[in-house]
């Protein structure tokens, strides 16, 4: 997946509620995506119909796991319930498409999704700047395993996964980061109804040197404070979730 994009919101709907499945399905039922096939395993075999949302709630009531597999860019979204109050959203197309005149596109399509139904938050990047950030190889006598370190239902609830690429930051996330965020420098801030903020690095999806991209990203992360994002690089720093979200996901989870 190494000429692939992918975006990844952490949320608290549900798809087997039938108003969300209802505004998902309306969403992806879009021809940037040309959705074709969906089920509850990557190999979809039931055809996609705008109309059908109901089969995709059901299947995902049952299974807490729905994907949707599109004609167009090799898009692929999977859908998950990490917890009985977590849902993980992934979505993954082509890379080519993210670097061409289509990447605004696409970007519209995010960003419409996320105000339609907000998440608590999001991001977005390169398959290759996800694996700097958060790939782990561990080696045993019985060879090497990898790992994803930082973007588990468990890390989510101690902390948040980094600042990407483009980030997306939920309405109490919002609440709390305020002033911070607009000081962020070498980057575009994007309002995103009612009360979300992207955060959009001022350079190409694919960067020059990776090194520098994760460097420009932790500085980005220090200036909203380290305390509250995962770094690799610091994988034994002390952290913590940010308070106002903390609190409501406690809510939610009782």
């Amino acid at each position: 997946m190494a000429n692939t994009f992918r975006a990844s919101l952490y949320t608290p709907l549900d798809m087997a509620d039938s108003r969300t499945a209802k505004t998902l399905w309306k969403l992806i039922n879009n021809p940037i995506v040309a959705p074709g096939r969906f089920d509850s395993i990557e190999r979809a075999r039931i055809e996609f119909d705008g109309r059908n949302y109901e089969a995709a709630r059901d299947i995902y009531s049952a299974e807490d796991v729905l994907f949707v597999k599109g004609e167009n860019a090799k898009f692929l979204a999977m859908f998950t319930q990490l917890t009985t109050s977590l849902a993980k959203w992934t979505f993954w197309w082509e890379l080519e498409a993210m670097t061409g005149p289509s990447r605004d596109k696409w970007l519209h399509w995010l960003y419409e999704l996320v105000r339609k139904l907000p998440p608590y938050y999001g991001f977005a990047c390169s398959v290759g700047e996800y694996e700097a950030k958060h790939k782990i190889v561990d080696s045993s006598d019985e060879g090497n395993s990898i790992r994803m370190a930082g973007v588990s239902a468990g890390d989510f609830h101690k902390f948040l996964p980094g600042v990407y690429w483009l980030t997306i930051f939920g309405a109490e996330l919002v609440s709390h980061f305020d002033e911070k965020l607009e000081a962020l420098p070498d980057v575009r801030r994007i309002q995103i109804p009612p009360s979300q903020v992207a955060i959009l690095l001022d350079s190409p999806a694919v960067p020059e040197s990776m090194g520098g991209r994760l460097r420009t990203e932790a500085h980005l992360a220090e200036m909203l404070d380290a305390k509250y994002f995962f770094d690799r690089a610091k994988i034994d720093a002390e952290r913590q979730l940010v308070p106002p979200l903390a609190r409501v996901m406690r809510e939610a989870s009782r």
